[in-house]
């Protein structure tokens, strides 16, 4: 089940939040236990199959929370934390590792394609996070429905935020949530709203021309990459902002406020600064429970560095099966050093220039994320700053029409070409995403105030993205 449906929003939503506190009111582990169900009930949309798999790793999970309380071994926290990244390995990587071990070995294994488990990159480190707590004796008080309500909690789970139970479960005991909020209300369904526009008319707009331009990749000019290139760009930024606000506010209806995943990542003057506002779960689980377990700073110099890349290389490991995710994560990983090495001389550049810097590498390694292999995105790198040809395919900019534009321009006494008005379109719409992207706080930063104007704002703009849920699409992350 997606956030952007209507069996989500007018069904499973309304339905949640009103047999939520109607038992709460009752009993708070009423509460809790409907919460939970609802959390279920969204999974299994994705099949029954898929629900007993996650069922199955719930109680594998409890099962090794219960031993480590009860004996506080690390050899059965290692066991529990080697079986989740095994069960990730198993449905993520199988096929990956099979392809590889042909290639390298000449072999012709043939792996059968298995269904991906919604969210299976979320709920592993989620879990795992839960087992290391529940060793470091931080999970000790907690109820079995507690348990189960953290891992499976429906507005993170399928893209996040890799919450950790500090975050979720105090705030589901404090009696002060258990009531209806209307100020939450208010501000819930307004960031919510703002997300769910950003998915449908802005990141599913890009997405058709970035589709058709890696559907037709050797015949592109390269004019048409670099439009890919940053529609792509704005695309994955739309489409996981979008996400991150839904969450939030999804969450906020219940009285529960998610931990802050995006922070406006386009604004870095540094890919340092860039982590720290992209996928800021990630980024916080990966330090806490890969960097420092690993030495972090404290080993000196050069294990700093391999400390660095180890976690940036797991990061784009954890993104995906492919090696331009890891070859992704170890740009990265890469810059990172680079700028530790080199953070004084940089941070004197003139800040627009390094803003520059930045955001052009953010590009040219969101290009090698979405191709489809290394030597399509070298390829596409390669004839992007060839500047070989000046021009751009009429089909990539026709997704940019404007209806009736050209007819209001003729009207007026302006005659443009198709072209002219798609490549008008076109560059209106990049502006209007840089202007989103650079100059506005955060849909979180800003103070969501209800009066007549933002309610009327609110519901002109959810009655528009209504009217385009006909064809629904997933979020890019919902891959990963």
């Amino acid at each position: 089940m997606s956030f952007n449906s209507y069996i989500f929003i007018l069904c499973l939503l309304p339905i949640s939040f009103i047999g939520y506190f109607a038992l709460s009111r009752k009993k708070q582990e009423y509460g809790l236990l409907w919460m939970a169900a609802s959390s279920l009930v969204f999974y299994a949309w994705a099949g029954i199959s898929i629900l007993l798999l996650f069922s199955a790793s719930l109680i594998l999970n409890y099962i090794f929370t219960l031993f480590i309380k009860r004996s506080n071994s690390k050899l059965i926290l290692a066991l529990g934390i080697i079986l989740n990244v095994i069960l990730l390995i198993y449905f993520k990587y199988s096929e990956f590792l099979v392809q590889n071990i042909n290639a390298l070995f000449s072999t012709d294994f043939i792996f059968k394609n298995i269904a991906l488990p919604l969210g299976i990159s979320f709920f592993t480190f989620t879990q795992i996070s839960w087992l290391v707590d529940t060793y470091r004796g931080e999970t000790r008080d907690y109820s079995l429905f507690e348990y189960v309500l953290f891992i499976s909690y429906f507005p993170k789970m399928a893209e996040g935020p890799i919450a950790l139970h500090g975050d979720i479960l105090p705030q589901f005991r404090n009696p002060a949530k258990k009531t209806v909020d209307y100020d939450n209300i208010s501000r819930g369904i307004m960031i919510f709203v703002l997300g769910l526009f950003k998915k449908l008319m802005i990141a599913d707009i890009l997405g058709k021309a970035v589709d058709w331009g890696f559907n037709n990749v050797p015949d592109l000019y390269s004019m048409d990459i670099w439009i890919v290139m940053l529609c792509y760009t704005l695309q994955i930024y739309f489409d996981f902002s979008g996400y991150c606000d839904m969450a939030a506010g999804v969450s906020l209806l219940f009285n529960i406020e998610l931990p802050v995943n995006f922070n406006s990542p386009y604004k870095a003057l540094s890919i340092t600064d860039f982590w720290k506002r992209w996928h800021i779960s990630l980024t916080s689980f990966l330090r806490k429970y890969v960097y420092f377990p690993l030495g972090g700073s404290r080993k000196g110099t050069v294990r700093t560095y391999i400390n660095m890349m180890i976690v940036f290389i797991i990061s784009g490991i954890w993104h995906g099966a492919n090696w331009t995710f890891i070859l992704w994560g170890a740009l990265h990983g890469a810059c990172q050093v680079l700028h530790r090495i080199f953070r004084k001389p940089f941070d004197k550049i003139f800040a627009p220039v390094r803003w520059f810097i930045t955001f052009l590498f953010v590009n040219i390694a969101w290009l090698l994320f979405r191709a489809d292999s290394v030597a399509q995105w070298w390829y596409m790198v390669g004839k992007a700053f060839g500047i070989k040809y000046r021009t751009m395919h009429e089909e990539l900019v026709s997704v940019f029409k404007i209806p009736r534009l050209r007819s209001v321009l003729s009207a007026i006494g302006i005659s443009y070409s198709d072209i002219g008005v798609y490549v008008f379109g076109m560059v209106l719409m990049l502006i209007l995403c840089m202007f989103i992207c650079l100059v506005p706080r955060n849909n979180l930063e800003r103070q969501h105030k209800t009066n007549l104007w933002t309610l009327a704002v609110t519901m002109v703009l959810f009655m528009v993205c209504l009217l385009s849920l006909s064809n629904v699409t997933s979020f890019l992350y919902f891959n990963f």
